[in-house]
């Protein structure tokens, strides 16, 4: 969808808002404006039961937060009820192509910016254009155009993306923040300050992990700042350095960045700082669980996880603290893309325009927002200051559920053990982003679907073995590269070159 799209529906929305302000201070009913029209957008839906398929467990205090979700959607004019079903995250992505196709009876779930040109091209998902025309108001008013950019594949938005900081918000780890203060050690900026903490933590602290469950996407700050495409971080077959005057679309795994971020891997495995394979759960079947007790010193993080962690983590380390890794901040922080995790509907839903209605009603208003994402106040949470706290709640009634899969940066609250200070941060943390020219790009795999699905294939067959320390890695790797050329590569790169190109023309034209 063009920007002027993007601007007409702006433009619709605003309008219809206006009016509904104008016909509120006729009367008495004290509503505001995102009332009015999410009642509004509710007129002429059949009450529903909408299926909601989700990754991870399903958190305690569900049912009784759903109840009081229900209640809030019939006051609000939607007759609308939910209903979840959870997935383990290690079969989540393949469950949800075979449910689509399968035609079982989901309507929303989640999909994410590396995989929903794939899903778009196996016609897993609907486009939502004319749901968000009648029923998006408050989504479409509030939603940045480049997050819509995101999700946006030959024209048609395949899904509606969470609002939150998202400049380079992959390039993370989490260590702890006490422990480096403890051993007097510089604030993490560099690969090598890095290895100093890891270092120290391997000596000093014999019963602790060094690094644990991660595979070194915060070290593309220090190797290689691009974008992927196709996938994510290092399964993205190919990619684009938005420094390349010729923005040229390359193999993934010819490149630089790729040898030295294995390289690093490699040593710290040698060192002893990492147990092979970097995600590989057998030494710690929870790595969550591992690093809240203590037991790992650090471990994956994107910009928001620190907010999301720190509650789990005080409850078992009062003392501790956390600290997010973002290496090189001197160097340019590039908005790549406008979406990471996404709320889509499957193509097969009979129920496209109420799921659409149901995010809109989340996304409309702070009590929406806070009900559906932190349960009933003073039931589930409490708020001291503005900030979520769970004193005198009993764990069986401390709702937490996968809210990061549609978090929204206005209504987002943060634990009390955030500060103010790096609440502002992070709320102003795409504030000074450097626009990528790949920003809102998103290939359409349909036309080279049978080579990325063989390529898939072939990465996810190697790459596990690349990261072992072990691996004989000059014939392994020419093997890799050998296979990949074999099922498509340049085939894939010489498509995504081209749309790439078409797109920025068309970019630079809508600029000029």
């Amino acid at each position: 969808m063009k920007r002027s799209t993007y601007m007409l529906l702006f433009i619709v929305i605003c309008t219809s808002i206006v009016v509904l302000m104008i016909v509120g201070k006729g009367g008495d009913s004290g509503l505001t404006p995102a009332t009015s029209h999410t009642n509004k957008a509710g007129q002429g839906l059949a009450p529903t039961t909408l299926h909601l398929l989700f990754p991870l467990e399903k958190p305690a205090a569900q049912d009784e937060v759903i109840q009081a979700v229900e209640n809030k959607l019939a006051k609000d004019g939607l007759p609308i009820k939910l209903q979840f079903t959870y997935i383990p995250y290690d079969q989540y992505w393949n469950k949800l192509w075979l449910n689509a196709a399968s035609g079982e009876p989901y309507d929303i779930a989640l999909s994410a910016y590396s995989n929903i040109a794939d899903l778009v091209s196996k016609k897993v998902l609907a486009p939502l254009d004319d749901a968000l025309r009648d029923y998006g108001h408050s989504i479409v008013v509030n939603t940045p155009d480049y997050a819509f950019q995101g999700v946006t594949i030959n024209g048609h938005i395949y899904g509606i993306p969470r609002v939150m900081p998202i400049a380079e918000f992959q390039s993370f780890v989490q260590i702890r923040g006490d422990l480096r203060k403890k051993y007097g050690l510089p604030e993490i900026k560099t690969v090598a300050d890095m290895d100093t903490y890891l270092e120290t933590i391997h000596q000093k602290e014999p019963t602790i992990t060094p690094y644990f469950y991660d595979t070194g996407r915060f070290l593309l700050r220090e190797y290689g700042d691009v974008a992927f495409f196709a996938g994510g971080y290092l399964n993205a077959p190919v990619y684009i350095d938005p420094a390349d005057p010729q923005l040229k679309v390359r193999d993934t795994y010819e490149s630089d960045f790729f040898y030295h971020i294995m390289g690093k891997m490699h040593e710290w495995q040698e060192k002893g700082y990492i147990p092979y394979g970097p995600s590989d759960t057998s030494k710690y079947p929870d790595p969550e669980l591992a690093f809240n007790s203590g037991k790992v010193a650090a471990t994956w993080s994107v910009v928001m996880k620190q907010t999301e962690r720190i509650d789990a983590f005080k409850a078992m380390l009062p003392a501790g603290e956390l600290e997010n890794v973002y290496l090189h901040p001197e160097k340019p922080k590039y908005l790549y893309t406008g979406a990471d995790n996404i709320l889509s509907v499957f193509s097969t839903s009979q129920h496209v325009n109420e799921s659409v209605a149901f995010l809109n009603w989340l996304r409309s208003s702070q009590e929406n927002y806070d009900l559906f994402t932190y349960g009933i106040k003073d039931v589930n949470y409490k708020l001291k200051d503005e900030a979520i706290v769970y004193d005198g709640i009993a764990p069986e009634h401390q709702y937490n559920p996968i809210s990061w899969t549609w978090n929204d940066i206005r209504f987002a609250r943060f634990s009390t053990y955030i500060s103010p200070a790096y609440r502002k941060e992070l709320r102003d943390w795409d504030k000074e982003a450097i626009v990528s020219p790949t920003l809102g790009f998103v290939p359409d795999l349909a036309p080279i679907k049978s080579e990325i699905a063989q390529l898939n294939v072939i990465i996810t067959e190697y790459l596990p073995i690349l990261y072992d320390a072990k691996v004989d890695w000059t014939p392994t790797m020419a093997s890799f590269r050998a296979k990949l050329k074999d099922a498509g590569m340049n085939h894939v790169i010489s498509e995504i070159q081209r749309q790439f190109d078409a797109y920025h023309a068309s970019r630079k034209g809508e600029r000029r």
